[in-house]
């Protein structure tokens, strides 16, 4: 009945500040995403006036919103100019700042937008009901009063679905991956999205980088899965209403939640026997599948490894590049070739330098003069080749390592040869068989690339059913609120929107 379609609705560039051009932005988008929106910083109502304690914040921010003021009509045209039904989707938007109420992206159905600011909350609603438009809230779990969301003043039918992950971190839950770094602070529990529906509202969850560099869906930063009819704004946007989105870090897990017939962010009555379907595909080795329900975990799923058939078989293959000195540009050129088998499908893992402030660095400044970064160049039914150029990871706990992620149908006993920048390396899929292999270009603290390992497609997958009776184990005692988590092994996540259960 649905597609599944990847977007990002939060991304900054120069527009108002940040790094990177709009038509830069939406080149990469076009590279991994079917919609996205280039969000500009707008308006800030209660920003602090203490020049004393928050000068620089204070100057760089309005030098931000008048830099997008006089561009607002240009942003819209390249938006509305960028945008090829039923093949990639540019929506305008702007952000509202506030301590207060939490910061929201403004966004609508319609190509246009206009550019309008509100004294509080309540105000920003009728602006936006007057484009029946939407106003999403991001990095949600900072604590109220502190630009985290403020509960008290959520309203479902303005904001249908929040952003729980971006580089900010994770606002899901207490116990969520991703803490939050930021200098905004800690994860406040009575911010993050388990609070809020335990209050009894009834909301979906989506992910967005706010990323700073122009590189919208960067992958491990934050996107959005969306459950739509078509690739139209019309049917983008109906899902949008409907809820049916979910979270992800970057890779394109395809995760599906069905209560009997229902969708993710559907309302269904069901007093008695729920009878729950999940489906999980990822594109690496998945570590385990929840179900929660109320916000406890009532049910775990696992993969089931197995035997593959030498003779033939479907797997994930992943080729990693990256490293070395964090200082110094490395330009890559790669081939990749199988000689038996076939490549079924590439997934593209290209990211963005992870800016989430205005300020400069050499690292952004070197970026900013490459339109396309990295590039999938041509794939065929044995090779891909494609070009990069990265730097090496800023710290041990911030990679900048880019991805290629393919689905390959071949027998253990075919090689697979990855030259690149004038090297040769060669391995056959039996040795790759859950084992990665790692080769330095250059020597000891150069650049370097991991081919592998190779997954059996089982063993990122699950399909599994259940069945649960009502509940009262919530405050709220006429409702369950359902919803999936999935994790592979290697740090990625999709979170689910819930379904509600009425009894």
């Amino acid at each position: 009945m649905y597609n599944l379609y990847w977007g990002d609705l939060h991304n900054h560039c120069s527009i108002s500040y940040g790094h990177g051009t709009v038509e830069q932005a939406l080149m990469r988008a076009r590279q991994q995403l079917d919609f996205c929106s280039i969000t500009g910083h707008a308006f800030w109502p209660d920003m602090p006036t203490d020049r004393d304690v928050y000068a620089e914040i204070i100057d760089y921010h309005h030098e931000g919103f008048d830099t997008l003021a006089r561009n607002w009509n240009r942003l819209i045209e390249l938006q509305r100019r960028g945008t090829d039904e039923g093949n990639f989707i540019a929506f305008p938007s702007y952000e509202w700042h506030s301590l207060k109420y939490g910061d929201h992206n403004v966004y609508t159905a319609t190509p246009d937008l206009p550019l309008q600011d509100a004294p509080d909350l309540p105000a920003l609603r009728k602006v936006v009901a007057e484009t029946n438009g939407i106003a999403i809230p991001h990095h949600i779990g900072y604590r109220a009063g502190y630009r985290g969301i403020n509960w008290d003043e959520y309203r479902e039918d303005v904001s249908p679905f929040v952003e729980i992950f971006s580089l900010h971190g994770c606002s899901l839950s207490e116990n969520a991956p991703y803490r939050m770094l930021h200098d905004m602070g800690p994860r406040d529990w009575n911010s993050t999205a388990e609070a809020g529906w335990e209050r009894g509202f009834r909301f979906g969850i989506a992910g967005g980088t706010d990323h700073h560099a122009a590189y919208p869906g960067s992958h491990g930063d934050g996107r959005m899965g969306v459950f739509a009819k078509e690739l139209t704004r019309e049917s983008i946007w109906e899902a949008f209403l409907a809820r049916r989105v979910f979270a992800a870090t970057g890779d394109r897990i395809d995760a599906r939640l069905f209560l009997n017939d229902a969708w993710i962010g559907d309302s269904v009555s069901a007093p008695s026997k729920r009878r729950f379907k999940a489906t999980v595909h990822g594109s690496n080795l998945l570590d385990k599948v929840e179900l929660l329900r109320n916000g406890e975990v009532v049910q775990r799923f696992f993969p089931e490894r197995v035997e593959p058939n030498p003779a033939g078989h479907r797997y994930r293959l992943r080729l990693t590049w990256g490293w070395g000195r964090n200082t110094i540009p490395v330009e890559w050129s790669g081939r990749f070739t199988i000689d038996q088998g076939m490549i079924v499908s590439t997934e593209t893992c290209f990211s963005g330098q992870a800016v989430v402030a205005p300020k400069g660095s050499s690292v952004t400044e070197v970026l900013d003069e490459v339109d396309l970064p990295h590039e999938l160049l041509n794939v065929t039914e044995r090779s891909c080749e494609w070009r990069s150029i990265t730097q090496g990871n800023r710290t041990m706990r911030h990679e900048t390592t880019q991805a290629i992620s393919l689905e390959v149908d071949a027998p253990l006993s075919a090689k697979v040869t990855v030259e690149v920048n004038g090297q040769r390396y060669e391995h056959s899929l039996e040795e790759l068989l859950r084992k990665g292999r790692s080769h330095f270009l250059r020597g000891w603290l150069t650049e370097a690339i991991c081919i592998g390992p190779l997954i059996p497609i089982e063993e990122c997958s699950v399909e599994a059913e259940w069945t649960d009776t009502a509940h009262s184990d919530t405050a709220h005692s006429n409702v369950d609120v359902y919803r999936l988590q999935a994790a592979q092994h290697n740090g990625q996540w999709a979170w689910l929107s819930p379904i509600w259960a009425e009894r």
